[in-house]
């Protein structure tokens, strides 16, 4: 079996393993297996276990019990995520902290628009769609958690200072007749230009950064208005428009991937600056 058919594998078992009639069973044989304190006692409570093993493979036949089991799952994983994004969000800055927000509510009402779909999701391929809105809420997450961290680099940097320094080189290099030391002057002066080019690099990044939390925001709100003008229960119908999302869904991803290639490089800049 593959990794994923061996998680759901025990994600059923455990399920199993937890429904009333295993516990009861293990519980009550537990207790008279010490109670009793000799081998009857310990051959019932074999039993029970065996008793228990087999309801289990009863259940791993059962399709609704496979279904609930790993819906079950999903949610509570989901349960997790959120906690843990909520944290996360809630230690951005005010403008990022309330563009994530309005994206994980457009996800989440994506998300339940294709749940309550009179059609099956993962035929339709809906589910798959769903799954990439969830993937970008966390590289927009990312990438404003990132944000974070070039908004601090650039607060401890003052760009001014590093013009007036620039300047202050430039007129010694003029008046400097010294070839010797006209080359040391023309290191540092590249020197701080480069600073000052690395300095407005993160300050771009920064800014494409803001844009792109847009751009998701706007992608969101378009994918969840299509959803709802789809009042078919043809599923071919419901097939077409999530082509469309994902074609559109493919083109963000994309342009996400470029922005963080970028990110990555500035904020290399900016850790080797500090």
């Amino acid at each position: 079996m593959t990794h994923s058919q061996w998680h759901n594998f025990g994600i059923v078992v455990k399920r199993a393993l937890k429904m009333p009639f295993s516990i009861i069973l293990i519980s009550v044989s537990a207790l008279f297996a010490l109670i009793m304190h000799d081998l009857l006692g310990l051959f019932v409570l074999c039993g029970s276990m065996a008793a228990v093993a087999a309801y289990s493979l009863v259940k791993l036949q059962d399709e609704q019990f496979i279904r609930m089991a790993i819906r079950e799952d999903a949610d509570r994983r989901r349960a997790q995520d959120t906690i843990a994004r909520t944290f996360r969000i809630e230690e951005l800055d005010v403008e990022s902290r309330v563009r994530m927000k309005t994206i994980v509510k457009l996800q989440n009402e994506i998300a339940e628009d294709v749940a309550d779909s009179p059609i099956d999701e993962n035929a339709a391929g809906l589910a798959d769609t769903v799954a990439q809105t969830e993937s970008l809420v966390d590289r927009a997450l990312a990438m404003a958690q990132q944000n974070r961290e070039l908004q601090r680099f650039l607060a401890k940097t003052d760009a001014g200072a590093i013009e007036a320094r620039i300047h202050s080189i430039q007129t010694r290099l003029e008046s400097e007749t010294d070839p010797a030391r006209q080359s040391e002057i023309q290191i540092a002066l590249k020197a701080k230009r480069q600073e000052l080019e690395d300095y407005r690099a993160i300050e771009q990044a920064g800014v494409r950064i803001m844009d792109q939390l847009e751009s998701i925001e706007c992608s969101f709100a378009s994918l969840r208005a299509r959803l709802v003008l789809v009042k078919s229960t043809d599923i071919k119908d419901w097939m077409s428009a999530n082509e469309e999302l994902r074609v559109e869904l493919g083109g963000l991803n994309s342009s996400v991937d470029t922005l963080e290639q970028t990110i990555n490089d500035v904020l290399l800049i900016g850790r080797q600056g500090t």
